[in-house]
């Protein structure tokens, strides 16, 4: 009987230690965790660069900029070179009527489509108003030939000489200037039908910036 005793004793103690029969879940696997489900943090993007300013090393470069700009009708680029305190402007002649020039800041200058019509002068022989869009007015007054390719050029000098006095020295003083010349077209009129592109440059701040555009022909 004790033998019996010692027997059940011992599988009490074994039952015991071991957990046989019970339901310990001290060593049941831990649960991984969930993955998150909170949206990744992107990188914000980078503020697209704004439109650097016209730099041009000298007035040459400037000057060729524009030219290019007018050959291609990039109203964009000729807005960049606009002078930021004076504008740009608009002569059919080479004698500047101040009074009655038109003059456009960037972000003012009108589309090639734009349909108002603007009163830029007086046409030399009759004294009519030259009233046009602007588009008419680029291409009878400012690219009516291909000055791009121009005869010659003038550096601070006028090439082209008619009856008209040349005051651009006086309205823009201390300006540099290039004339954009064709001698003539047409040989039957010896050389009165000559034209001229003129752009009328000044530096400020170290830029170089366009302030006026200006036509010039053979004038009665």
């Amino acid at each position: 009987m004790l033998r019996q005793l010692s027997i059940l004793t011992v599988l009490l103690l074994l039952s015991g230690c071991f957990g046989l029969g019970g339901n310990d879940t001290s060593l049941s696997p831990v649960p991984n965790p969930s993955p998150s489900t909170s949206p990744s943090v992107e990188p914000s993007a980078s503020p697209a660069p704004s439109p650097s300013a016209p730099h041009a090393a000298t007035a040459e470069e400037a000057a060729k900029a524009i030219m290019t700009a007018l050959q291609q009708q990039d109203l964009e680029a000729l807005t960049s070179y606009i002078h930021p305190e004076k504008g740009l402007l608009f002569s059919p002649y080479a004698h500047i009527e101040t009074d009655n020039a038109m003059t456009f800041h960037a972000g003012e200058l009108p589309t090639l489509e734009d349909p108002k019509v603007y009163e830029w002068g007086s046409f030399d022989g009759s004294g009519e108003p030259i009233s046009l869009s602007f588009g008419d007015y680029y291409k009878k007054f400012i690219y009516d030939q291909n000055f791009a390719e121009a005869e010659a050029i003038g550096h601070n000098k006028v090439l082209g000489q008619g009856n008209t006095l040349v005051n651009i020295q006086d309205v823009f003083q201390g300006s540099t200037f290039f004339d954009y010349h064709f001698s003539g077209f047409d040989p039957e009129y010896s050389g009165m039908d000559w034209e001229s592109l003129i752009l009328v440059l000044e530096q400020q701040d170290g830029t170089w910036y366009i302030s006026a555009i200006v036509h010039s022909q053979w004038t009665i």
